[in-house]
């Protein structure tokens, strides 16, 4: 009996110490536990989204991004590719490439944080024809996730091509091709004005795409620009976008370089006038600036400078940026690097200012 005693005694005094010491030992960080659906009640959607499925959000266009806020030190995401896809992730404003690969996965998009508040902005940088990237999860993290960021009040539409996707702009000369790791809307003219801006941006570019006709077309074969425009995913057609949900204070079309691919486009004009009537019936009263390509130069220049100016009326007028300069350097396949980027910026920049009192 007295032995039984002595055994319960040492039993409770053994559970005492091994309490006493795990108390002494600092909280773990718990490894976030991927979230089972995407709903978007904590990130704010950037751009064109595609939810027809429940629980997924499905996108393509150049520029798009999720945003979000959180307290805690890590955060990631569950994404699905049909291909891989360049994104840019910037944590408080730091940014590093992230390659999203074909298949589904979870992607850490910062760790080893301080244990405070952070802000995260995911953005796809690859345009439509590289592949569908769907979000299948809301970003998790080992804290909270705080109240999205709010929309800007400043909102731009600009529709384009290649020089508007950024086709090339880190390329280091005209004698590289096309490749995802030297392309990015945010280094494109549309893509820095934004930033200046402080402006939300939906971003509708497709390199090689006319209004008539696409490059390396005699005749008009593939979909144009007026009918990708009205998509909510580039290249599914059954994805119509309803022109309600984003209503922006200015639409920028930058639409002329590859209808001219041949010097002339005996088409452009009336294809040009149909379009910018379609995009007026969508935002009416909304600023329409005609941007003159900067990639073309004598004759063909001059052509679409002179159709542009002969659609232009009140709320609709020509901006011509300027061209590229030879002393400034190419990018990739002869495209604006960042330098003539950056100047066409500056002129948008001044024209949206002076215009809208931005």
């Amino acid at each position: 009996m007295n032995n039984n005693k002595c055994m319960i005694g040492a039993l409770a005094l053994s559970v005492a110490i091994v309490s006493a010491i795990l108390s002494t030992v600092p909280a773990q960080a718990q490894e976030p536990q991927a979230a089972k659906v995407f709903s978007g009640d904590s990130v704010r959607l950037l751009g064109r989204f595609d939810r027809r499925e429940p629980g997924r959000a499905a996108f393509s266009w150049p520029g798009s991004a999720i945003l979000f806020r959180f307290e805690g030190t890590t955060a990631k995401i569950r994404l699905a590719s049909s291909a891989d896809i360049r994104f840019l992730v910037e944590v408080d404003g730091e940014p590093s490439e992230l390659w999203v690969k074909a298949g589904e996965a979870d992607y850490s998009l910062v760790a080893g944080l301080a244990n405070a508040p952070h802000r995260v902005r995911l953005t796809r940088l690859a345009e439509t024809f590289a592949g569908v990237t769907t979000l299948t999860s809301d970003p998790v993290t080992d804290g909270k996730l705080l109240t999205p960021p709010t929309p800007s009040s400043r909102r731009l539409l600009v529709i384009g091509d290649s020089i508007t996707a950024g086709y090339g702009v880190e390329g280091t000369s005209k004698d590289c091709s096309y490749s995802q790791a030297t392309s990015t809307p945010l280094l494109a003219y549309a893509g820095v004005a934004a930033r200046q801006l402080n402006a939300d941006i939906h971003i509708i570019a497709w390199s090689g795409i006319g209004v008539w006709r696409s490059y390396g077309e005699e005749e008009p074969i593939n979909p144009t620009i007026g009918e990708r425009r009205k998509l909510t995913l580039g290249d599914d057609f059954d994805s119509a976008w309803d022109s309600s949900r984003f209503r922006p204070d200015a639409v920028v079309i930058a639409i002329g370089t590859n209808d001219f691919w041949q010097g002339s486009a005996p088409g452009y004009r009336a294809a040009m006038s149909q379009f910018v009537s379609q995009v007026q019936a969508d935002y009416p009263g909304r600023p329409v600036y005609l941007m003159v390509s900067p990639m073309l130069t004598g004759d063909a220049r001059a052509a679409q400078k002179a159709d542009l100016e002969a659609i232009a009326s009140g709320v609709v007028q020509v901006a011509d940026f300027g061209k590229i300069k030879p002393e400034d350097g190419y990018g990739c396949d002869y495209h604006p690097n960042t330098i003539t980027q950056k100047r066409l910026a500056g002129e948008l920049v001044d024209t949206l200012e002076e215009d809208l009192g931005w």
